[in-house]
């Protein structure tokens, strides 16, 4: 009996991964993505979240982001959107962009759910990006900084 437990956990540990690799292999991080690069030389590969639904699920439930890699929100127009952390699974720090300046960032942003803290630029911006903790401190991010953005085609 004790080895057809075995056997039915190894299966099922198998069954976990193989979903976990295909999920992880699925994500909207591989359908779009935009490359963004910072005046040191880093370039952050970033999904994209243009429409609503995309906007509102942000990095909600998604796997620790790996090393460069970002989540870039769009917007139609300049605003001061509010971020929170529900359902987040990682600490991230968020970068508001106008254009391709830098206009400010929240470092450390730890996930709360439910959400107690909103995160919001202090100054209309048309972009926002999400990178893993410790980015802006690591890269020296400062407010002006120019980026050099490409979007994905259309």
């Amino acid at each position: 009996m004790s080895d057809q437990r075995i056997r039915i956990g190894s299966v099922v540990l198998i069954l976990l991964i193989s979903i976990w690799a295909l999920i992880r292999t699925s994500e909207p991080m591989e359908a779009k993505t935009a490359r963004i690069q910072f005046p040191n030389g880093v370039v952050v590969t970033a999904g994209v979240a243009q429409t609503q639904a995309e906007r509102s699920l942000g990095l909600s439930g998604h796997a620790p982001l790996l090393e460069n890699e970002g989540l870039l929100f769009l917007f139609e127009k300049d605003l001061i959107p509010s971020f929170w952390m529900k359902d987040m699974l990682f600490p991230i720090d968020i970068i508001w962009i106008a254009g391709d300046r830098v206009e400010g960032f929240a470092q450390q942003a730890q996930p709360e759910t439910p959400p107690t803290t909103y995160y919001k630029s202090k100054s209309p911006v048309n972009r926002v990006l999400e990178v893993s903790a410790g980015f802006v401190a690591d890269n020296q991010v400062k407010v002006g900084d120019q980026l050099d953005i490409e979007l994905p085609s259309k």
